[in-house]
């Protein structure tokens, strides 16, 4: 067994396929030729971040305009394969058969492996995934030998790399927008240490405090009243861990193309700002609020969403 399949289930994605009952924890997938476009080329460049900066004007010609491409690249003997995919589009296939993109731990495609279709896959009644001169295709069933042999699909099946889904919210991304999503976390991390070193500094002072109240009124070593100071630090630990709790469950509204505008906090309430691309991600970054019981509002026909929230 590989590393990058472990334990996980491989679920291999075809147009065709029907509804996955609905399963706790992560999975791999596997993409069909059907969900993206291939192209090999032998070219004199060592390693695969060189060969995926030419990923796009390799593959230009055979993509559609208007869609936001993702590429892979990987070695296959001389050449490189450079592979074309939609996030967008496989994300809502995904949804659409039952499978959260949040639980996609690694995208694979079915060419990495195209030797293991020599023995054809089925892949419903009327198509399987072969092997022809070399590369993973679907094809018609009644294109192949009457008395020709299935085989299964399995987790054996999984290649050692793939695509890595990000920012646990759910949705395929991109690079930059891995970059722009990493960015933002990065900064709630900073406030995280910040806070963190704040709230230390003034726990040691609150400690320092009592330990001088304790030798001058020895009355207060009583149980009763060491539980009261206890409660109030817990107390302020208590309001530290909801701030993080609302950040972390923030962070999972940002899908591909969704941008944070704003955000202020204090003790008691919550408010952010989400700039959305278009009325799809309007609608699911409401979705995802209201399902976790957050107040949302839209600015007029702008495509500005406004959660608020209590602490």
């Amino acid at each position: 067994m590989n590393f990058t399949g472990s334990s996980k289930p491989l679920i291999l994605i075809h147009k065709n396929m029907p509804l996955v009952e609905k399963r706790e924890g992560l999975l791999n997938a596997m993409l069909t030729p059907q969900f993206y476009t291939l192209k090999k080329e032998e070219l004199s460049v060592k390693y695969s971040y060189q060969a995926k900066k030419l990923a796009p004007s390799i593959l230009e010609s055979l993509l559609k305009e208007g869609v936001n491409y993702d590429y892979f690249v990987f070695k296959e003997e001389d050449s490189w394969v450079f592979v074309a995919y939609d996030p967008i589009g496989v994300s809502e296939f995904l949804s659409s058969k039952g499978i959260g993109p949040q639980q996609v731990s690694k995208l694979f495609f079915a060419q990495q492996v195209a030797e293991k279709f020599a023995e054809p896959v089925a892949l419903d009644e009327n198509e399987a995934l072969v092997l022809v001169n070399g590369t993973a295709a679907v094809l018609p069933k009644v294109l192949l030998e009457d008395e020709v042999s299935f085989g299964s699909f399995d987790e054996t099946f999984a290649p050692k790399a793939g695509v890595t889904f990000g920012a646990g919210t759910g949705s395929i991304i991109g690079r930059k927008e891995s970059w722009v999503i990493g960015t933002i976390l990065l900064l709630f991390a900073l406030m995280f240490c910040v806070e963190g070193m704040r709230y230390n500094n003034v726990s040691a002072a609150m400690q320092d405090g009592v330990s001088e109240l304790l030798k001058d009124y020895p009355s207060l070593q009583s149980q009763y009243t060491r539980d009261n100071i206890a409660q109030s630090y817990r107390k302020i630990d208590q309001e530290e861990r909801q701030k993080r709790e609302v950040l972390k469950a923030l962070s999972g509204l940002m899908l591909p193309g969704v941008k944070i505008e704003s955000l202020h906090m204090d003790s008691l309430s919550f408010g952010a700002e989400f700039l959305c691309p278009d009325e799809n991600s309007i609608t699911k970054v409401r979705s995802l609020a209201l399902g976790r019981k957050y107040k949302v509002s839209r600015s007029g026909d702008t495509n500005l969403v406004k959660v608020e929230g209590a602490l």
